[in-house]
């Protein structure tokens, strides 16, 4: 029986399988397009700064609406003026 983990995982666009070396991973979007390999320690460390990243932009998002409510519910800074919002 073959081993599982050997088996390639595809995301849709992307698929990830296993290269000519034992030890790595290509990557491809289409069958024509070139793979790019790595290891697999370097492909999860590429999806944990891409979880990273896309958590920021979900964090800067949420307080800018944060401070858009603020405002809708009448709240100004301490001259009585609107200040802009500096999460967008």
């Amino acid at each position: 029986m073959p081993d599982p983990r050997r088996n390639p995982i595809s995301t849709g666009i992307l698929v990830l399988a296993p290269a000519e070396a034992p030890e790595k991973w290509a990557v491809r979007s289409s069958d024509e397009s070139p793979a790019v390999e790595a290891h697999w320690g370097e492909w999860v460390r590429l999806a944990k700064r891409i979880l990273d990243a896309d958590a920021l932009s979900r964090d800067l998002e949420g307080r800018g609406d944060a401070w858009d409510l603020g405002h809708a519910a009448g709240a100004a800074d301490a001259s009585g003026t609107d200040t802009a919002n500096p999460f967008r």
